[in-house]
């Protein structure tokens, strides 16, 4: 089904990174970065720092890909990483939600990095003990490593680096399996195997997030295929198992709005005090202890006396029009979000 309209970038869909009950860990990863940049050469920046952001834009890197060199390391870290920490951690947070009751005891970080999507994950899992994160690149697990000291090491009693690629190296069973912006930079040809390695190390969850850009979509909607094919149940963002109904130019993404620090507004020539990250993930695991409920895939549209509601449903795609004669449920429709869940309570 084609679906009507198109999405805005409004703030009731794209809130600020400061959610109820952050943890420590967000406040000292932010903090760390800051440290670790310090006082830096701003112009000498701004040229990595724009091909980075052509780069997450695109299709993906490749498995040709270079590593980063310092200069791009720190673009990265100014700009890239707090986008990287703020929607990794909104997807766990998500996932938190949907699983109340869930204590993952053990993260594994798939193309660590700097160990980004290790403390988003320790920010939304107070029961974190162990993590073990993966980086074929020595300076950046060295970097991750220092970014660490103090923060991350002080709230995770057992911490692992592993210096080696996220599709060969041999992978710890874990609770929680994290690949953060990885698919889309080990190439088409390795996805598959990659896969398969990281499933056979879920114990719980495996989460995998990528840009939110239609080739990032695409990756995300063929590895769940090859997931289900392998007996995972999808936990988020889909409210079944079926085939995506999503079709034509549209593609299924969400958005997180962080805080812009200063030397991140300087290195992207912008104005504005916040951006929008937008991102396109998965979570499965090989069961699924709740019903899924309908979710939001457009902002929802407000007109004289009803709302209209773009749902994605166990049955497709549908629109769905509530109006002020449903009373309460009417005023529900109206304070919903693109992205958010249409509880299954909500009679409509």
């Amino acid at each position: 089904m084609p679906l009507p309209g198109r999405r805005k970038a409004g703030r009731r869909r794209a809130q600020l990174n400061r959610e109820p009950g952050a943890a420590d860990a967000g406040a000292a990863f932010l903090a760390a970065l800051e440290g670790e940049l310090g006082e830096l050469a701003r112009r000498d920046l701004r040229s990595p720092a724009l091909a980075l952001s052509e780069r997450y834009r695109s299709a993906g890197a490749g498995e040709d890909a270079p590593r980063f060199s310092s200069t791009e390391m720190q673009a990265y870290l100014a700009t890239r990483a707090p986008a990287t920490f703020a929607a990794t951690r909104r997807v766990l947070a998500e996932l938190a939600s949907l699983r109340p009751g869930w204590a993952p005891e053990s993260v594994l970080d798939l193309g660590a990095g700097p160990g980004t999507a290790t403390w988003a994950a320790v920010d939304v899992f107070r029961s974190i003990g162990r993590a073990v994160l993966v980086e074929r690149d020595r300076e950046a697990a060295a970097l991750g490593a220092r970014l660490g000291e103090g923060g991350l090491t002080g709230l995770v009693p057992e911490l692992f680096w592993i210096l080696g690629d996220a599709t060969s190296a041999a992978l710890a069973e874990s609770d929680l399996v994290v690949a953060a912006y990885v698919l889309g930079e080990i190439g088409e040809c390795r996805e598959l195997p990659a896969l398969e390695r990281w499933w056979g190390a879920t114990k719980g969850e495996l989460v995998i997030v990528e840009p939110g850009t239609p080739a990032g979509f695409e990756r995300l909607r063929a590895a769940r295929s090859v997931l289900i094919s392998w007996g995972a149940k999808v936990t988020a963002p889909c409210p079944h198992d079926g085939c995506c109904p999503m079709e034509g130019p549209d593609w299924c993404h969400f958005a997180v709005r962080l805080e812009r620090s200063g030397l991140h507004r300087d290195l992207k020539a912008a104005r504005l005090g916040y951006e929008d990250e937008k991102y396109s993930y998965l979570s499965v695991s090989s069961s699924r202890p709740f019903a899924p409920s309908p979710r939001l895939v457009r902002s929802p549209r407000p007109h004289k006396g009803h709302v209209r509601l773009v749902l994605c449903e166990p049955g497709g795609l549908f629109e769905r029009v509530i109006s002020r004669r449903d009373g309460a449920l009417y005023r529900h429709a109206r304070d919903l979000r693109w992205g958010d869940r249409f509880s299954s309570t909500d009679q409509i």
